[in-house]
């Protein structure tokens, strides 16, 4: 993999995995953790064949893979999906188990007492 901060575009091959998240906060998050645990990572746009909300991915080597499946989880950040690439060139998808947590937003106590519209 190239070294962070190179201009030199990525080129993925069925020995990388892309890792999706929920929020693009979560994953920038998820790069402060590896980037302190000084793992081998590298932050991308989502390729375009990959279908997703997030518009930001991870990229791993697979032999990381089971290191930052441990990692993240012990810092609540929960991945969402990996992706890796065939050599046929097809996107095979694994998703991971629902996260813990709610990602959706909750009314605050001010909006609550609001009235009806």
């Amino acid at each position: 993999m190239p070294p962070q901060g190179s201009t030199a575009r990525l080129a993925l091959t069925e020995k990388h995995f892309v890792l999706l998240f929920h929020t693009t906060h979560e994953t920038m998050h998820a790069e402060s953790i590896l980037k302190n645990k000084r793992m081998r990572f590298k932050l991308i746009p989502r390729p375009r064949d990959i279908r997703d909300d997030c518009g930001l991915g991870l990229v791993i080597v697979k032999e990381d893979r089971p290191r930052v499946e441990v990692l993240l989880p012990n810092e609540d950040v929960y991945i969402k999906a990996a992706f890796h690439i065939e050599k046929d060139g097809q996107w095979i998808r694994e998703d991971y188990p629902p996260a813990p947590i709610s990602y959706d937003s909750q009314p605050s106590e001010s909006n609550s007492s609001s009235p009806p519209l």
